[in-house]
């Protein structure tokens, strides 16, 4: 599926509004981002020039979200314009098809579409958690250090490190190193810690601990231990990873956690479907701005035709971030939330690019 001069002219008319409502969307963004941080200046190790860096670190994730928008954005724009040109008219008298034109835009956008899902999926949850965890220990005034993603907590002569917390408080990847002044005695490893309010202390699983005296070192593994730390589920609070902040990775292996030890997994299988059917929602935001701009001026305004496929767009994109929320809460299969919006709103823009005006 090659590309000839048209389609080059209809992908790069469509693509220049895109990167602009993308650009304009996230530096909005940002800005808000910043002005909404700046009640925490002055909070430990948070001053104006770390706040540059925190929002910097943002943008990427801000960007990922808002780019169906702009998409949305930029193909109303781009096509309403050769639209009020009269190009659109042109093209459709040469042989071009509305179906044809709109495949002009999508063999560029498709591409870029995958792309962005793909980074969205892997390397920005993972700045987006680098954010809010160096965001996390500059306003701990120096109570908890940072290395890599996690972070170490002291407890008296033991040095506890946690890879990763979640949203429902449970912590994974726990290293606990514990020593007589300089000399290590003990050194365990946890893949998972659930708080026990009955006891106030932590529920460590699959715990494997190395014990060193002067001669040997011995093993030990246990299904669970129990751990006191100075960490509470209301400290953890601040060090919670939304569920949206996931890699695609980090869900598989939290889900396969989940559904290891009974737990529903829906609200996780929820975010990950979304997450790998991204590309398909920047394309369902195309055909429905597309969809719209088509017709004749005398009959429907093009402001009123930009108007709608705003509309539209928007309703399919509050739809999809709310619909595959309700669908889990009431026993459906998080497969059938996801992909209801997508099939419903592809149906809607194939109805309205077929109207009569």
């Amino acid at each position: 599926m090659g590309f000839n001069i048209i389609d080059r002219y209809i992908a790069r008319t469509v693509l220049v509004f895109i990167l602009v409502a993308a650009i304009a969307l996230s530096f909005l963004s940002a800005i808000i981002t910043f002005i909404d941080q700046t009640r925490h200046l002055g909070q430990g190790n948070v001053d104006f020039m770390f706040l540059l860096f925190y929002v910097a670190l943002r943008t990427p994730s801000l960007t990922v979200m808002l780019f169906p928008i702009a998409v949305l954005i930029g193909c109303v724009v781009g096509l309403g314009i050769l639209s009020k040109n009269s190009e659109l008219v042109v093209m459709q008298s040469i042989g071009m098809s509305k179906t044809k034109i709109i495949l002009s835009a999508c063999k560029m956008i498709f591409p870029i579409a995958i792309l962005v899902g793909v980074a969205g999926q892997t390397v920005v949850p993972e700045i987006k958690q680098y954010a809010e965890s160096s965001y996390n220990f500059a306003s701990s005034e120096g109570r908890l250090s940072r290395v890599g993603w996690g972070f170490w907590i002291r407890e008296g002569n033991s040095f506890v490190y946690i890879r990763r917390t979640m949203s429902d408080n449970s912590i994974h990847e726990i290293s606990r190193y514990d020593f007589d002044g300089t000399k290590l005695l003990k050194r365990s490893h946890a893949a998972t810690g659930l708080y026990n309010n009955e006891h106030s202390n932590w529920d460590m699983f699959k715990v494997r601990s190395y014990i060193y005296d002067d001669k040997n070192i011995t093993i030990e593994d246990k299904d669970i231990e129990h751990w006191d730390l100075y960490l509470t589920p209301e400290r953890l609070e601040v060090f919670n990873l939304n569920n949206e902040e996931l890699t695609v990775y980090e869900l598989l292996d939290y889900i396969d956690y989940l559904e290891t030890n009974n737990i529903n997994s829906d609200r996780y299988r929820t975010v990950l479907y979304k997450k790998v059917l991204m590309p398909l929602s920047i394309i369902v935001m195309l055909l429905l701005g597309a969809s719209t701009v088509f017709g004749s001026l005398r009959t429907v305004p093009m402001s009123a035709r930009v108007l709608l496929g705003l509309l539209i767009g928007f309703l399919f994109y509050l739809t999809n971030e709310i619909l595959p929320n309700f669908t889990y809460l009431v026993g459906l299969p998080p497969s059938i939330g996801v992909s209801l919006p997508l099939i419903f709103f592809t149906l809607i823009s194939i109805l309205v690019l077929n109207r009569k005006v």
